[in-house]
């Protein structure tokens, strides 16, 4: 992709007009969408081969992209492999969010995990916490699911 980010930030506002919470975020790198492509299908079906998540990919883009907007296998292959002549903005967003959803949903995963981890060792030490901090600790480890999710969302 050889523009600005000037003209990108033109293109995203004369676009749709309503942008997701998380398209605000995004700001372009200088990666490719080769490289952003290869990164979302490693963020996406990690430790498998390229061809194990081209489905993966594809069906994530259909769940951001227009319904009018068809993408197929082929297609997320070209972009993978940079065979593509073009991308268009919307898949270039499209692909930005859901590599910033999937690291978002990865590092609240780590979170949860280490907060478990935490709880656990801070209990089996004894009570080197008073237990106000003992509480607010189990609150947090106790506050999100195997998903990495807050309960009660």
């Amino acid at each position: 992709m050889e523009t600005d980010s000037k003209n990108l930030e033109t293109v995203s506002k004369a676009g749709s007009g309503a942008m997701s919470s998380v398209a605000a975020t995004i700001r372009l790198d200088d990666r490719s969408p080769k490289e952003v492509m290869r990164a979302v299908g490693k963020l996406l079906a990690p430790g498998l081969p390229a061809k194990s998540y081209y489905d993966k990919i594809r069906a994530a883009l259909r769940k951001r992209l227009p319904d009018d907007f068809d993408v197929s296998e082929r297609r997320v292959r070209a972009i993978h492999d940079g065979d593509a002549r073009r991308v268009d903005w919307i898949e270039m967003k499209a692909l930005l969010e859901i590599e910033a959803l999937e690291e978002a949903i990865r590092a609240r995963k780590e979170l949860a995990a280490t907060a478990i981890r935490l709880a656990a060792l801070v209990e089996a030490e004894g009570p080197l916490l008073a237990g106000d901090e003992l509480r607010a600790l189990g609150q947090l480890s106790g506050a999100m699911d195997r998903a990495g999710i807050e309960a009660g969302q």
